[in-house]
């Protein structure tokens, strides 16, 4: 991955838990970050505040004058590429409508590139993850996490749609009759395959009458649990605690199939903090594909460790956590190659940040 001589760049990766802005050379090696917890209860405001304070310490701490070539932000979508404002963020409440893209450039006065943090995701894996390893132009990246996220990239470029909301997949509904989702949807696949969607399952499977009783102390704690606990008690052995895990993947699975029945993608990453729980879910998922999609046992892949030439795979993202941030610090690179939205901005003072 080739990028302009001397020109580095700030990735922010806006999550639901935590927030990272990163400062990244030319090559793409970070040379700092900041890590610190997303103040969403606080305001969309507040959160700009955080975010241009870490820019500064980052500019501050930089031993070399550097030459900027701007920020690029992941924020949770849907978002309007086109207008530069969050849509429904069912994690973010209150932020509706807020012009995420414009409120960067104001308080830092340095060009800002905004992206849906699945697409950053997706960027990376393609550019510098898996997608470069598989040598295909074509995938689709889907993140576990606070929610579920994706990212596709369709012929060398990211699929947009219409005006930057295209590539939902976490809110395809996975059941109709299911719970209702913050999005207004019911029983969309984030209730099932993100964090507390793992969460709220394993509940359901504690309140089974073949429930372990290591699962039902563990959903009886009155500060609550995380997946990661989740994971620790399948990774003992705990079928209860396991069967949450295959009940994601069925979830997950079926939405899969009919994104390979619409896309024929050759290849489908699965990154984000749940995705830690790989060996739990995977199996589950894979089934569910091979039951759900007619493109996928058309092509009859045998492998589902490494990938076959000519045949879809769907298998873990290699690039980890970093990937959203990774994928944010390429954005101002790829305006101009894969039509990314410019920020107007470029004439601020950028004192306002030095």
């Amino acid at each position: 991955m080739s990028t302009p001589t001397n020109q580095w760049s700030i990735g922010i990766d806006l999550g639901g838990t935590s927030l990272r802005v990163g400062l990244f050379d030319s090559e793409l090696n970070r040379i700092d970050s900041h890590r610190i917890s997303t103040r969403v209860a606080d305001g969309p405001e507040a959160v700009i505040g955080d975010m241009a304070g870490c820019i500064r310490k980052l500019l501050g701490a930089a031993s070399a004058r550097i030459s900027l070539s701007g920020i690029g932000i992941g924020s949770p979508g849907p978002l309007n590429l086109q207008t530069g404002m969050l849509g429904l963020l069912p994690n973010f409440p209150g932020w509706d409508g807020f012009p995420l893209r414009d409120c960067l450039v104001e308080a830092t006065g340095l060009p800002v590139y905004l992206e849906c943090d699945s697409n950053a995701a997706a960027i990376a894996e393609w550019k510098l993850g898996a997608g470069r390893t598989a040598q295909v132009d074509s995938l689709a990246m889907i993140t576990l996490g606070t929610g579920v996220g994706s990212g596709i990239i369709l012929q060398g470029r990211i699929w947009h749609g219409m005006v930057g909301m295209g590539g939902e997949v976490g809110h395809i509904s996975v059941d109709r009759d299911g719970p209702e989702c913050p999005c207004g949807s019911r029983g969309c696949l984030e209730l099932y395959a993100s964090a507390a969607g793992l969460v709220r399952l394993a509940r359901d499977q504690a309140n089974t009458p073949s429930a372990s009783m290591a699962l039902k102390r563990l959903a009886e704690r009155p500060d609550g649990f995380s997946a990661f606990e989740l994971a620790q008690l399948s990774q003992g052995g705990d079928v209860s605690a396991s069967r949450a895990f295959e009940r994601l993947g069925e979830h997950l699975g079926f939405a899969l199939a009919g994104l390979v029945n619409t896309l024929d993608l050759p290849l489908i990453l699965i990154g984000g903090g749940v995705a830690g729980g790989w060996n739990f879910f995977a199996t589950a998922m894979l089934d569910a594909v091979q039951q759900y999609s007619i493109v996928y046992r058309l092509q009859e892949p045998t492998q589902r460790i490494t990938q076959e030439i000519g045949r879809h795979f769907i298998g873990a993202a290699e690039l980890g956590p970093d990937a959203g941030l990774l994928g944010a610090a390429l954005l101002p690179y790829l305006l101009e190659s894969n039509g990314l939205t410019e920020v107007s901005g470029r004439n601020i003072c950028t004192s306002r940040i030095a």
